[in-house]
């Protein structure tokens, strides 16, 4: 459900915009995330090695998000 305007455009100074919330750390580490927009979408971080690395975590939650708001989100930037 979309909030528009009486002039038939969408209002969006009202909709809730996206951002991300960890949800699950390991340590200092985030290892799962959410949209508070989409409070059903989450997001696991992946890395290539088997320890877990901050910046490599961080930077796949990242992604996965930045092409969530892409696909999920119509973004006028």
């Amino acid at each position: 459900m979309s909030a528009e305007s009486a002039s038939g455009k969408k209002d969006t100074a009202r909709m809730k915009k996206p951002g991300l919330r960890v949800t699950k750390w390991l340590a200092e580490i985030p290892v799962e995330a959410t949209c508070t927009a989409c409070a059903s979408v989450v997001f696991r971080a992946k890395g290539v090695s088997h320890r877990p690395n901050r910046e490599e975590y961080q930077r796949s939650i990242q992604v996965q998000f930045d092409l969530h708001c892409k696909t999920a989100h119509l973004q006028n930037d």
